[in-house]
């Protein structure tokens, strides 16, 4: 692998691992409520999408303008791989040894939240009542579900990773005149 892809992943997955811990930070600060808002998640998902994007076009530049779809998506990949694993074990220890009680507080917020979303469907009071039960039953906080979530989280970003790979990639030409 290019020590540029490599160093450029690392570099930027970490940038973008420390800025999702200090917007988590602001937003357990603030209101934990803000941690389900449709909004922060968008937000931070282009903030994070921008910055991989910008380590591919750094070490296309780097490596004079050309880079193949496999160091772009290497780049990407490295840059959000590192991100997610920073965030997730941030996650892992605010909620389950800085602040338990968030853990507890945040699982309240996501039944009421999930209930909310299932009236306004129209969702039967049995069907609701069932999902209520397997929702008290999980542990987001666990390391299991954060693997869980992680893993589910690197399938999305990967998926993301090819397209935009595909798009900035630019090969170098076979034949110079």
């Amino acid at each position: 692998m290019n020590d540029v892809i490599k160093k450029n992943g690392v570099n930027f997955g970490i940038i973008i691992g420390i800025v999702s811990v200090l917007i988590s930070t602001i937003l357990y600060i603030i209101n934990l409520e803000l941690m389900f808002s449709i909004w922060v998640g968008i937000i931070m998902f282009l903030i994070s999408l921008g910055i991989a994007i910008f380590s591919i076009v750094k070490s296309k530049k780097t490596l004079d303008g050309y880079i193949t779809f496999k160091e772009a998506f290497t780049s990407y990949f490295i840059t959000m791989a590192l991100s997610s694993i920073i965030s997730t074990l941030f996650m892992f220890v605010l909620f389950n040894y800085v602040d338990p009680e968030a853990k507890v507080t945040l699982s309240e917020i996501a039944l009421k939240k999930s209930v909310e979303m299932m009236q306004s469907v129209g969702a039967k009071s049995e069907d609701i009542r069932s999902t209520v039960e397997q929702i008290k039953d999980v542990d987001n906080f666990s390391i299991a579900s954060l693997a869980k979530s992680y893993i589910f989280g690197l399938i999305f970003y990967i998926i993301i990773g090819l397209i935009v790979a595909a798009a900035i990639k630019k090969n170098k030409p076979e034949f110079e005149n």
